[in-house]
């Protein structure tokens, strides 16, 4: 993985530790190299602290032995499965793999046709043509769905929606997922999504959308 960015040993173990997945999906499987010449192997479980020192947790998936090593002793690191988590090693340039089928920009044109509720604006003509833009496209707009239904679930929530007349999403390259509020129609507003689609959204989408998108309601 030539994007993959310089991160020490110790880095690599806590990023992929705190790292978002979804359930059921493939844990990081390392082998730990401790000073001494000794090496763990397993399934990535926790680093965390213990009476004031850093532990490492690795478990045997075959026969769920645990291992566990003082993160101060841990000289290097090898990662066996790194597809899954080249978003992280690439520092974001580079999205995780597609899970299922590829979707096709037609799909997603009429699965998120503009609705009451659901004022979608996008310029469709604008979006350079790439697979892995119109897979990143698709996980926005699902996470922006299901952040709009949160907002609405009260009366205060449709009250604060209401006053939305456009859900404008953009594709910027090198910019990372942010959300603005700007002048819609005469006294409503819109709010525009944008993000570089090329690259990878963060882990957890629609929990960042809906932090972004209530505090601006």
């Amino acid at each position: 993985m030539n994007t993959a960015v310089p991160l020490t040993p110790v880095g690599v173990l806590r990023l992929l530790a705190g790292a978002d997945r979804a359930p059921g999906a493939e844990p990081p499987i390392v082998a730990v190299h401790v000073s001494g010449g000794a090496t763990l192997s397993g399934a990535l479980v926790a680093v965390g602290a213990d009476a004031g020192n850093e532990t490492l947790v690795l478990a045997d998936r075959q026969t769920g032995r645990l291992g566990y090593a003082a993160v101060a002793s841990i000289v290097a690191v090898e990662l066996h499965n790194p597809a899954p988590f080249q978003d992280l090693l690439t520092g974001g340039r580079v999205p995780p793999p597609q899970v299922g089928e590829p979707v096709s920009r037609l799909v997603l044109r009429r699965e998120f046709a503009p609705a009451d509720g659901f004022p979608l604006a996008v310029d469709w003509t604008a979006l350079p043509d790439s697979d892995r833009l119109t897979a990143n496209l698709a996980v926005l707009l699902r996470g922006l769905r299901e952040t709009v239904a949160k907002v609405r679930v009260d009366e205060m929530g449709r009250q604060a929606w209401s006053e939305i007349s456009t859900l404008r999403v953009e594709h910027r390259a090198g910019v990372t997922l942010s959300v603005g509020r700007g002048q819609g129609e005469p006294g409503r507003g819109e709010l525009s999504v944008y993000a570089d689609l090329s690259a990878a959204l963060p882990r957890a989408t629609d929990r960042d959308l809906y932090q972004k998108i209530s505090a601006l309601l």
